[in-house]
């Protein structure tokens, strides 16, 4: 276990031979824990954390009109299916929090970050009780949000997105009430 008083905050000119290897992958999040990416431990992984990365993080890598976070694309395809895919389909980029989102595009051509994220998101869906990998359900909602998406946040305007507070206590009151029932 990485105690968090070991994460340091690197100066910028720093050079990458004088992280410490112990600290390789690991991050401190939100609620100030340090998470190894490369080793998770379901200890380490927190709803909060995820909730507040990903309302913080925009879609299509930044590159909308209006800012859109991921945390409102996983509302609404949560939304988009019955109850008993509800929490996988909201949790579906849970890894992101912790990993940025990277447009589909790009991450294809990253094999290492696809095992990363696959192992990060294992653990994520052990903790929580829902099926990785995605059922085809929250893929096919994934799908038509990203179509819809594109369409009136990147071809239009046409989507009013919620700020990023909004999005994150959205987030966590959707996940409450799925994993209340």
């Amino acid at each position: 276990m990485i105690d968090n008083k070991d994460i340091a905050v690197l100066p910028m000119d720093a050079q990458a031979d004088e992280i410490n290897p112990s600290l390789v992958g690991v991050i401190r999040t939100y609620t100030g824990i340090a998470l190894n990416v490369l080793n998770p431990n379901a200890e380490d992984i927190c709803i909060e954390d995820i909730a507040h990365a990903l309302s913080n993080q925009c879609r299509f890598g930044g590159h909308t009109v209006k800012f859109y976070s991921v945390a409102e694309h996983s509302i609404h395809c949560a939304d988009m299916v019955g109850p008993e895919y509800a929490l996988a389909a909201l949790m579906h980029d849970a890894g992101e929090a912790y990993l940025v989102d990277v447009p589909s595009p790009i991450k294809i051509v990253l094999p290492q970050y696809i095992e990363i994220e696959d192992r990060l998101m294992q653990v994520i869906a052990e903790k929580y009780g829902f099926e990785w990998p995605m059922h085809h359900m929250v893929k096919r909602a994934d799908k038509a949000m990203l179509d819809m998406e594109w369409k009136n946040l990147m071809l239009t305007d046409n989507w009013v997105p919620m700020p990023p507070e909004y999005a994150c206590a959205r987030f966590l009151e959707l996940f409450d009430k799925i994993t209340s029932k």
